[in-house]
C-alpha cells in the first residue's frame, strides 16, 4: 500500500460515497487508475465493504448503549457470539482485554425495550455471568481514520 492508496482510503473513510472523479482529483490521477486501485484494494480485502450511517432516532430507536459482558469462562466466547449474532439489536460485538470479556453495542427503542433485551435476550445466554451497561448520551466524534501519506 502506497501513499496514493492511503489518500483513497482516507477519503473513503470520511465519505464512502466519494465518486471516482473526486478520488481522482484528490490523487491527481485518472478515474480509470483510481478504479483499478479500488478494485485491487477490494480484492486484497483492504476494503471489506462500504457502510452508511443511520439516524436511529428517525425510525424510533432512541436508546444506544454499550454493554460490558462478563463471561463465566473466556472459552465460551464463540458460543456466546453465535447467540449474540441472532439478536437484531446487537450492532457490534468485540472480544476485549480488561474488565469485560465482550463489549457490545446495541440499539433499543427506549429504556423499557433495553431492559427487555438485557434480561430476556443477553443475560439469558448460557455463559453470560453479568453485564454492565453504559448509555450513550451523544456521539461527539464519528469519523474514519486519516492515514498519514508520508
Amino acid at each position: 500500500m502506497d501513499h496514493i492508496d492511503k489518500i483513497i482510503l482516507s477519503a473513503l473513510s470520511k465519505d464512502a460515497r466519494a465518486t471516482l472523479k473526486e478520488l481522482a482529483k484528490a490523487c491527481n490521477m485518472s478515474t480509470v487508475a483510481i478504479h483499478q486501485r479500488l478494485k485491487k484494494l477490494e480484492e486484497n480485502q483492504v476494503i471489506k465493504g462500504y457502510q452508511i450511517q443511520l439516524d436511529y432516532n428517525a425510525f424510533g430507536y432512541t436508546t444506544l448503549v454499550y454493554i460490558g459482558v462478563f463471561l463465566e469462562r473466556a472459552g465460551l466466547y464463540r458460543e456466546v457470539l453465535k447467540k449474540l449474532k441472532k439478536i437484531p439489536e446487537v450492532l457490534e460485538c468485540n472480544f476485549t482485554t480488561g474488565n469485560y470479556s465482550l463489549l457490545i453495542k446495541i440499539i433499543c427503542k427506549d429504556n423499557s425495550d433495553l431492559m427487555q433485551v438485557l434480561s430476556e435476550k443477553i443475560q439469558a445466554i448460557k455463559g453470560v455471568a453479568r453485564t454492565e451497561t453504559f448509555v450513550i448520551l451523544e456521539n461527539g466524534i464519528n469519523r474514519g481514520y486519516e492515514f498519514s501519506t508520508d
